[in-house]
C-alpha cells in the first residue's frame, strides 16, 4: 500500500476508534485496510488490554504468523487524547508503520507543531525485541511533559505490541473481513 494511502486508512481508523469509543472491541472496515496491508487474513483481539492500553488487535497472515499488532492509549498530552500506533513485522525486526494521534488538528500552535514532530520521528522506528523501545523515551531531552507522555506512550504501546506479536496471547482469532 502506498504511504499516502496508508496514512489515510489509518486515520480513518484511528478516527473509527475515537468516534466509536475504545471501550468496544471490534475490529472496523478502516482497521481491516491496514492489517489486510500487512497480509493479515485472521484477526484477534482484546479490550481493555490492560496497563495503560485500551486495545490491542493482532493480524495474522494465512500461514498463522503474527504480521501486525495495533494498540490504542489515552495520552495525557496537550490534551487528553487517543495514540495509536501500528507495529509490524519485518524479517526479525519490528517497525512502526504508523503513530497517530486522530484529533491532533485540535491541538493548537506550537503544541500541534512539537506533537506533529514528535509522530514523525516515532514513526519508522525499528526495534529487535520489546525492550528496545525504551529508547524512544531515552533521547528525550528537554521536552515538556506533554511531549514527554507522547514519547513514553508510544513507547509502552509499542513494547506491549511487540510482547504481544511473539507469543500467541491465546486470545480467540477470526477472519479478517
Amino acid at each position: 500500500m502506498k504511504h499516502g494511502s496508508m496514512k489515510l486508512a489509518w486515520m480513518v481508523a484511528a478516527s473509527a476508534i475515537l468516534i466509536g469509543g475504545v471501550s468496544q472491541a471490534a475490529v472496523t472496515p478502516e482497521m481491516s485496510v491496514v492489517l489486510k496491508a500487512e497480509g493479515a487474513v485472521e484477526v484477534a483481539e482484546k479490550e481493555p488490554f490492560g496497563g495503560g492500553i485500551s486495545s490491542m488487535v493482532i493480524g495474522y497472515n494465512a500461514e498463522g504468523k503474527a504480521v501486525a499488532g495495533m494498540a490504542v492509549r489515552e495520552t495525557p498530552t496537550y490534551k487528553k487524547t487517543s495514540a495509536v500506533v501500528t507495529v509490524v513485522v519485518e524479517g526479525d525486526q519490528f517497525k512502526i508503520s504508523s503513530a497517530e494521534i486522530p484529533d491532533i488538528e485540535s491541538f493548537h500552535g506550537k503544541s500541534k507543531d512539537l506533537a506533529q514532530d514528535a509522530l514523525t520521528k516515532i514513526k519508522g522506528n525499528t526495534f529487535k525485541d520489546s525492550k528496545e523501545p525504551r529508547k524512544l523515551v531515552d533521547g528525550v531531552t528537554g521536552a515538556t511533559k506533554y511531549l514527554e507522555a507522547i514519547y513514553v506512550s508510544y513507547s509502552l504501546m509499542t513494547s506491549r505490541t511487540i510482547e504481544t506479536l511473539t507469543t500467541d496471547p491465546g486470545w480467540p482469532r477470526k477472519p479478517l473481513l
